[in-house]
């Protein structure tokens, strides 16, 4: 449970969150670029007891990527997951977002997500100190995990200089947007002669504008045969009959166009009024404004006839619709994301004997379902075509229709659709109290004990039109020809860099003004609903209310084997859960296609649900660190851990999807336990000198029992669902390896004493095999990259500095069940990235910096990778800026 309750301890275990001084030796780092971060980093490994790997500033304010996920990707068994380009969530060791903790000085924060996943996308990267990744957990640290506690540290006044000015301010130009944006930061830190009061504050800015290029196959694929009730009736006399046939439900070039507008801010006061007591007060906000815009062709293959079709084991790899129908969607999804954390700390502390006490709250919220909106019109009597022969994961697509020219652009024959209005709005509260003890009689004999509560509430209220207005206006000859004057084309140079025979451009609009025209039609029908605005749904929305006390003892004491000096920590941490999830429970009384593309479903009213759950459990942990000789190190760690269920997976919330051919009902369940392991490390260090280490680590981790997304399938009336909710599954076993090496060459001669290098691999294994029901297939874990590397080369000398890093990963699985219950899988994907800067005196500093160099494509895929799912382009981002300290 360590928090700034342990800010001034001596570091005999890891260094406590929140403890800049002793961690990294923060008056050391602030004048100093990448090889002191290197080595504050490799000093933290070095003194720690337990299994921790750090990222330090190069300079106050200042990491070496301006993500702070892409730069915990250069740490050993650290991979992150990115959207659009960014860095998003990590996963350690080869387990996922939702079985790591962050927290920010060792308290837990608030996260705008369903679930209990950070988004590190939330968190400016010049707002922090450092982070350190535990890997190994120690009684007092908080943040229960079988992956690991990330900490984020924050500025410590009173560890500084007596005053300290930073000032950035950054282009960024995004290729693709071809549009320049801004990012700004600035520090100050100040203390007294005295060092008894000092003020920190930290603040950003950032506005980027994004464009991504993707081919999508977003409906997912699925099984038919020439007689299901999908084909039935649509099948022409020159096509085959088939039998349970993969194919694509629909496909769809798409650009999706994001704003991005982030404000940050970190303040810190520090007053020492005697030298016994230390209050800290911490204040932490950030604000997140993001808006995707996303417009879309989307092939809908329920409608026409299929007159060509080719066939090559089992998959249809090419067909050809007449009288068919091509939907364009747009979208906007707006969130307005918002985190603040505060937290107040008094430390006294006299003779042997160290007392802290620790209050924090922290929020945070996601708002903007009111206004987000999800906007279909058809065209009718389309011919389209498509061909997956292309070496590529982007698909040939044509389509015409024989009445008028340039389908693809016209304006004046187009109808209404399907309208799916709203979305979640998520608020996430915790409030932490703690109490922390440490008695050091000075003999190397070290006791610390401790009591906690810890509340956290998680409320997910989802707006959501009615499903009769929904489809009010579905088939696109309700309200036919719409008004021209609503829309505009898109740019023509989607994905250039594909040659292949696809559209390039089409329509898009204002999905606002779409809106206002559907609400202004009027219809002769007396039973035509119209659109109605999205309304609360209770069915979909939920509320998780979690409370756990804590308590804890825990020993640290120093040795010597066979003449080596031993460190040990050893101690027992309890934890009880006791947490409800309300609800309310809707059934489908009744699903029939309407004829029109689309099925019609009546559901039951509303009834209020609730579950209690109630589980406690007791942590041992054990760490070893052996001093072979006074560079060589060993260690061993063996511990039981726990993760509670994401709060995603309590939540009672479903959603239910009807469009033909991928009818889904999604939904949780509060009767989960919780993960729990038990783990064993053991690893060897080489510090070969102060800005170098090797190090080997091997880890094995027996987890008793995970929790598995379960598909099967569940027919309603007429229509046949994909029912997706999580189960308690069996158990499963991960191991690996972490190899780490990072030095600077300063013993080469001259110029070339410069250089440096910074590699780590990974490797990480599971025997999980859990059955997929829908495809028949076998999975492994969620996250689990088998091979990870990075590699970072740099050059800093004489003012100048160079950089370069490459990161890969290996595929993995995204998610075990996804749309149509298939398993969704991410491939490969490696990045390049440079940077460069100047030291024009010491007071400025000039830079500039390139992000994925090569134009790497994320790709995504169902069950094998002939199956697209998405693959999108963000292109290139280039940054150029200046820096002053004073």
């Amino acid at each position: 449970m360590a928090g700034p309750a342990f800010a001034q301890q001596a570091p005999q275990g890891a260094p406590p969150p929140g403890d800049a001084s002793t961690a990294s030796g923060q008056q050391e780092i602030i004048v100093t670029g990448l090889r002191k971060s290197q080595q504050a980093a490799i000093d933290i490994k070095r003194k720690a007891v337990n299994i921790v790997d750090s990222i330090a500033t190069e300079d106050l304010g200042k990491l070496p990527e301006s993500n702070v996920a892409e730069s915990l990707q250069r740490i050993t068994g650290v991979t992150i997951d990115r959207s659009h380009g960014d860095g998003n969530f990590i996963s350690v060791r080869g387990l996922g977002p939702q079985f790591n903790v962050v927290t920010l000085n060792g308290r837990t924060l608030a996260t705008e997500n369903v679930g209990r996943e950070f988004s590190f996308d939330e968190l400016p990267s010049e707002l922090i100190a450092g982070a350190d990744v535990y890997k190994s957990p120690m009684a007092k640290l908080n943040g229960a995990s079988i992956g690991a506690t990330v900490n984020i540290r924050s500025i410590r006044p009173l560890e500084l200089k007596p005053f300290t000015l930073a000032l950035s301010g950054q282009a960024q130009d995004q290729q693709l947007a071809k549009n320049w944006g801004p990012s700004l930061s600035g520090v100050v830190s100040w203390h007294n002669a005295e060092g008894t009061l000092g003020l920190a504050v930290v603040a950003s800015y950032e506005d980027r504008k994004i464009r991504t290029d993707e081919f999508d196959i977003g409906a997912g694929w699925v099984t038919h045969s020439s007689t299901d009730s999908y084909y039935n009736g649509r099948v022409g006399p020159n096509v085959a009959p088939f039998t349970n046939v993969t194919m694509p439900s629909n496909m769809s070039p798409t650009y999706v166009f994001t704003t991005k507008k982030r404000v940050g801010t970190n303040a810190t006061l520090q007053w020492k009024p005697t030298d016994t007591l230390l209050f800290t007060l911490d204040g932490f906000y950030t604000r997140l404004n993001e808006l995707d815009n996303t417009s879309q062709i989307a092939y809908d293959f329920s409608g026409g006839t299929l007159v060509d079709q080719v066939v090559q084991n089992g998959s249809a790899v090419a067909q050809r619709f007449t009288g068919g129908t091509v939907d364009e969607i747009v979208s906007s999804t707006v969130q307005h994301n918002t985190t603040y954390l505060i937290g107040g700390n008094l430390e006294w502390h006299k003779g042997d004997l160290k007392l802290t006490a620790d209050l924090a709250r922290s929020q945070a919220t996601r708002t903007g379902a009111a206004d987000s909106y999800f906007s279909t019109f058809r065209r009718t009597g389309m011919d389209l075509s498509w061909d997956s022969r292309t070496g590529n994961p982007i698909f040939n697509m044509a389509w015409s229709n024989p009445n008028y020219a340039n389908a693809a652009t016209d304006v004046n024959h187009i109808g209404a659709h399907y309208e799916a209005d709203g979305g979640s709005d998520i608020k996430d509260q915790t409030l932490e109290a703690k109490f922390d003890g440490v008695w050091d009689p000075g003999n190397g004999f070290v006791v610390s004990f401790g009591a906690a509560r810890e509340d956290r509430k998680k409320t997910n209220n989802t707006l959501q039109q009615p499903p009769a207005s929904q489809c009010a206006f579905c088939g696109g000859s309700v309200y036919v020809p719409m008004p021209a004057s609503l829309f505009q084309t898109t740019p023509n140079d989607w994905f250039s860099g594909y040659n292949g025979s696809i559209p390039r451009q089409w329509i898009t609009y204002d999905p606002r003004q779409f809106v206002q025209a559907l609400q202004a039609f009027k219809s002769s029908d007396p039973n035509f609903v119209g659109y109605q605005r999205p309304v609360f749904n209770p069915a979909a929305s939920s509320v998780v209310d979690e409370h756990v006390y804590i308590g804890y003892l825990m020993m640290d004491f120093k040795t010597q084997l066979a003449g080596m000096p031993l460190a040990i920590n050893t101690g027992l941490r309890f934890e009880d859960t006791s947490y409800t999830s309300t609800g309310a429970a809707q059934t489908i009384l009744s699903a029939r296609p309407n004829g029109g593309g689309q099925n019609i479903i009546t559901l039951s009213p509303v009834v209020p649900f609730g579950f209690a759950g109630h589980y406690n459990d007791f942590l041992p942990s054990l760490n070893l660190r052996l001093d072979l000789t006074d560079k060589l190190v060993a260690r061993f760690s063996s511990s039981r851990v726990m993760t509670r269920p994401t709060l995603t997976d309590l939540s009672p919330a479903q959603s239910i999807l009807t469009n033909p051919g991928n009818e889904q009902i999604t939904r949780g369940n509060p009767n989960l336990n919780p993960f729990r392991a038990s783990q064993v490390e053991t690893g060897l260090e080489w510090y070969f000198d102060k800005t170098s280490l090797l190090s080997l680590a091997l880890f094995y981790k027996s987890i008793d029992s995970f929790v598995a997304q379960t598909t099967t399938p569940q027919q309603v009336d007429q229509v046949t669902f994909q029912v997706t909710e999580p189960t308690n599954g069996k158990g499963a076993a991960v191991k690996g390896l972490e190899l780490n090496y990072r030095q600077a060459f300063t013993r080469l001669p001259g110029i070339f004493s410069g250089l440096g290098f910074q590699g780590s691999f990974t490797l990480v294994d599971s025997n999980a095999q859990y059955q997929n029901q829908v495809s028949g297939t076998s999975y492994g874990l969620e996250g689990l990259s088998k091979y990870s590397y990075s590699l970072v080369g740099y050059y800093e000398k004489y003012g100048f500095q160079a950089r370069m890093a490459y990161t890969w990963r290996s595929k993995y699985l995204e998610t075990a069940n996804g749309r149509n219950g298939l398993p969704l899988y991410y491939a490969a994907y490696g990045q390049l990235d440079a940077s460069l800067a100047y030291d024009v005196n010491k007071h400025l500093t000039v830079m500039a910096s390139a992000l994925n160099l090569a134009d790497e494509r994320e790709f995504t895929y169902s069950s094998v990778p002939s199956q697209t799912f998405s693959y999108g382009d963000t292109g290139r981002r280039f940054t150029f800026g200046a820096r002053m300290r004073f």
